[in-house]
């Protein structure tokens, strides 16, 4: 049975929940210190320039409802215990990008005995692709926070989540936050008058140069470049023969 397994996986008393969440936010705040004084050695020594940069700033509670939306998701671990994620609140503090997950696990025989779980994390690896901004959910914090499998099968239980935490970052989506932006400035060129310019596309490579999360928003710094210029062709492309032409229509 589950839950004489899980019972016999246990071997101390459970550390209480308060002292978890202390613990937790104890070390949270430390990687905190420790990123920003990392941001102000690198704006000293000049590293960090966004003169030149496009700034887009996401708040909390935009990324918090793209999370939500695409939970609950479930895994099963082991073939024993389901772990179903319900809910997702980042936290934008410090230059780190948290996230906090709730979820439920229950036996996959015995759904009566169920515990609560909380998942720890961060967004990393930002990109941008084809008009979305892209991130990876990054596990690093399991906490069991009520269980009805009593101290010692509940300790047994964070250990058995946290030996397959690649399966449950693996039922994490990725991010996709909808950017709006021009792949390419189209120029249709000028043939009357004094001055004459000829028709082309100029691209734009637009890349993420830096993320700093501050204040309760996500500031993405976007680097542009542009070029090489790519002149129009001068014949514009054969009308198939068979298409026949058509006419817009306006009500």
């Amino acid at each position: 049975m589950l839950i004489a397994a899980i019972l016999a996986m246990g071997c101390h008393r459970r550390e209480p929940p308060e002292a978890v969440e202390a613990r937790s936010t104890a070390a949270f705040r430390r990687s905190q210190i420790a990123s920003l004084e990392q941001l102000l050695a690198q704006a000293e020594r000049g590293e960090l320039v966004t003169t030149d940069d496009i700034a887009i700033g996401i708040s909390e509670d935009a990324v918090k409802s793209l999370l939500n939306a695409s939970l609950p998701q479930e895994q099963v671990i082991a073939q024993r215990l389901r772990v179903r994620i319900e809910t997702a609140t980042p936290v934008f503090r410090g230059n780190k990008a948290g996230l906090l997950f709730l979820a439920t696990v229950s036996s996959v025989d015995a759904p009566g005995a169920q515990a609560t779980l909380e998942l720890g994390g961060s967004l990393e690896q930002f990109r941008l692709e084809q008009g979305k901004l892209l991130a990876q959910v990054a596990l690093g914090h399991f906490a069991v926070k009520q269980s009805s499998l009593g101290d010692l099968a509940a300790d047994a239980l964070d250990g058995l989540v946290r030996a397959n935490a690649a399966l449950l970052q693996g039922a994490i989506p990725p991010i996709e936050i909808p950017v709006q932006l021009e792949q390419a400035i189209k120029i249709d060129g000028l043939t009357e008058g004094a001055v004459v310019a000829k028709p082309g596309v100029l691209p734009l490579a637009v890349s993420v140069s830096h993320v700093i999360p501050v204040s309760g928003r996500l500031w993405v710094l976007l680097q542009a470049k542009a070029g090489p210029w790519q002149p129009a062709s001068s014949q514009p492309p054969a009308r198939p023969p068979s298409a026949a032409p058509t006419a817009a229509v306006t009500e």
